[in-house]
């Protein structure tokens, strides 16, 4: 039986906007691409207008492949990314792969909803045979994560270290900020549609607010707004006694004592 060629190939989806990265980054990224150890296909996809999380979902919807991957545009990859990633998933049986050292679901859930893992688009690389999952374009900031952890839920995740180099620069929509007000209008819907979509995140959601009115209130304390920062304190506070937010409390009531 000769196999199917699409089965070999693996479509990169690469969302572009020259506002963000400069076209000499992008095509550093593309070289990595192209000196991958499987065949891909390259799909560069311009988010100028709608984002990056409708620029992915449109690659989804162009790629004619059974796994595709995604490649920030200024990101690199290593040159073995997709090899070894298309082989521990297939050692597993996982839909999904991305970069970091092996663990359960359960401990995945937890490190990408309230713990340390971020950063992980350029790792995604996935089984659209198994996951049909999409990008939800209402959130600016975490449509990555939610994508990885409705995937995960839904076909199983594993994880191979060292896949690719994160570079920060001026020009990169993470690097052009957001307002308090914003953040949390977005981190709140974040984890609401976390709440509602991954059910191995319902026993860290309360740690997910403590973290997020933790956040906020020293965001707020650093502008000089200190009731505001004492109130998301108190919200935060009232979910779980962290001692660490207790701190900021204390620190937030004295500054406005002595403003």
């Amino acid at each position: 039986m000769v196999s199917d060629p699409t089965e070999q190939t693996v479509s990169v989806v690469v969302p572009y906007s020259p506002k963000y990265t400069p076209e000499a980054m992008l095509e550093e990224a593309k070289a990595t691409v192209a000196a991958q150890t499987v065949p891909t296909e390259l799909l560069v996809v311009d988010d100028v207008d709608t984002g990056p999380a409708d620029a992915r979902n449109a690659g989804l919807d162009r790629a004619e492949t059974r796994y595709v991957a995604f490649l920030d545009a200024d990101d690199l990859w290593e040159p073995d990314k997709l090899d070894r990633q298309l082989a521990r998933m297939r050692e597993t049986g996982a839909g999904l792969c991305l970069a970091g050292e092996p663990m359960t679901l359960d401990d995945f859930v937890y490190e990408a909803f309230v713990g340390e893992l971020d950063e992980v688009t350029s790792a995604i690389l996935v089984d659209t045979d198994r996951v049909d999952t999409r990008f939800e374009s209402t959130l600016r900031r975490g449509e990555d994560t939610l994508y990885v952890l409705e995937a995960a839920s839904a076909a199983g995740v594993c994880l191979c270290p060292d896949l690719f180099t994160r570079r920060h620069h001026d020009q990169s929509m993470m690097a052009s900020g957001m307002a308090v007000d914003e953040y949390l209008a977005q981190a709140k819907r974040f984890g609401y549609l976390v709440d509602r979509r991954v059910p191995e995140a319902h026993p860290y959601v309360g740690t997910y607010y403590v973290q997020l009115f933790t956040t906020v209130g020293q965001a707020c304390q650093r502008e000089g707004e200190y009731d505001r920062a004492v109130a998301y304190f108190l919200r935060a506070l009232r979910i779980s006694p962290h001692p660490a937010t207790l701190v900021h409390l204390l620190r937030a009531l004295v500054s406005r004592a002595f403003r």
